[in-house]
């Protein structure tokens, strides 16, 4: 009975884990929807652009997305390191985990940059939505490779203990947006929610 309550509980921990990761890229598609729509709004003469909600919106990638959805996923990608990966495999977790890095390097370059454009600073707009253009690719494509390379991989590879752990993880930090409904990013979760 023990055993068969420890397996259960390894399931519900793989689920849980996968499931808390796909629901963060869902989540952040949607918040990328608002910075693509804002941008589109570029070509419209009768629109501007947002920039204090394009501000919220690189806040809370920098403050979830960036500061704990990335760092869980590095920590179960360390783990899939550990296994026994062929050359083609391990090269692609080393990419993802440096992209990691890439993106959270851009996250801050974009929010200095609408940081300067809402203060009134001169900065070339036109550099600045390629770079917001640049930004959402990279995000895009960067979840799509985890949703079907490397979930998969850490499903195969990863054991009852390591989900446990990753678990333990999830359990310490929760969605400001979505999940605890934090009011500074109001206006942004009524974007996404509409």
């Amino acid at each position: 009975m023990a055993g068969e309550d420890g397996e259960h509980q390894s399931g519900n921990d793989e689920a849980l884990v996968l499931s808390r990761l796909e629901e963060d890229h869902h989540h952040l598609a949607k918040v990328m929807r608002v910075l693509e729509a804002q941008l589109a709004r570029r070509n419209d003469d009768d629109e501007e652009v947002d920039w204090s909600l394009l501000a919220e919106v690189l806040a809370y990638v920098s403050e979830y997305p960036d500061a704990v959805h990335h760092p869980l996923e590095d920590r179960m990608f360390d783990k899939v390191l550990d296994k026994g990966l062929t050359p083609a495999e391990r090269e692609l977790v080393h990419f993802n985990l440096s992209q990691h890095a890439e993106i959270i390097g851009a996250t801050s370059r974009l929010a200095a940059d609408i940081d300067r454009i809402l203060n009134d600073i001169v900065v070339p707009i036109d550099v600045v939505v390629e770079h917001c253009e640049r930004y959402l690719d990279m995000q895009r494509s960067h979840m799509r490779n985890e949703q079907v390379h490397l979930f998969p991989l850490a499903q195969r590879l990863l054991e009852e203990a390591d989900w446990r752990e990753i678990a333990e993880e999830l359990a310490r930090q929760e969605d400001p947006m979505f999940k605890l409904r934090q009011g500074r990013y109001d206006s942004l979760y009524d974007h996404v929610s509409s």
